[in-house]
């Protein structure tokens, strides 16, 4: 009786990888949209739903390994005497940003989300809704520079990006005399 089982099960098996074989023969084109359907299934399967999102983004939340390099001291070479600083608490991201302008400030530390997409960017948002969204693009293995910048909704559902900044940690780059040119360490 086992036997008779386990050839049965032989059976199935040997039935199943020749259909498979079969169809991806006769039908290369139906099975290749299968596969992209599934992959597609797969790839947004925690994937969270998001206001300012460019058609084929998908975001998820974001882990601390994905962030994690953030925790440093920022310096924004085009506003002069700004600063924004992060720090990881909890496996959740914080920031903290000074400056002298108008007058010396710095500000609490406020708590954040963070998402990154399909496409590597990392979105920051924050728990006050009065604060806009930071948007994130890095060279992988350039932990010392990035640039940030925002995104907008419009009425008519589209999305618009702002002008990108460049942050360079204030520890690990100098800029030049010129104010362009920067080496980082």
């Amino acid at each position: 009786m086992a036997e008779e089982k386990r050839r049965r099960s032989w059976i199935f098996v040997v039935a199943g990888v020749a259909s498979t074989a079969i169809a991806v023969l006769a039908f290369p084109a139906q099975v290749e949209q299968v596969y992209k359907w599934f992959a597609g299934k797969y790839d947004s399967w925690d994937a969270v739903e998001l206001p300012g999102t460019y058609p084929g983004e998908l975001w998820k939340v974001a882990t601390s390994e994905q962030f994690g390099w953030l925790e440093d001291e920022w310096c924004y070479p085009t506003i002069p005497g700004f600063r924004s600083r992060f720090r990881v608490v909890d496996g959740a991201l914080e920031r903290q940003n000074a400056g002298q302008m108008p007058k010396p400030f710095t500000t609490e530390w406020w708590k954040t989300k963070v998402y990154q997409s399909n496409k590597g960017v990392l979105r920051i948002w924050y728990d006050d809704p009065d604060l806009p969204g930071n948007y994130i693009s890095a060279t992988p293995g350039k932990t010392s520079e990035w640039h940030e910048y925002e995104r907008y909704s419009h009425d008519d559902g589209s999305v618009t990006s702002g002008k990108r900044r460049l942050v360079l940690s204030c520890k690990r780059c100098s800029l030049g005399n010129d104010g362009f040119t920067y080496s980082c360490n």
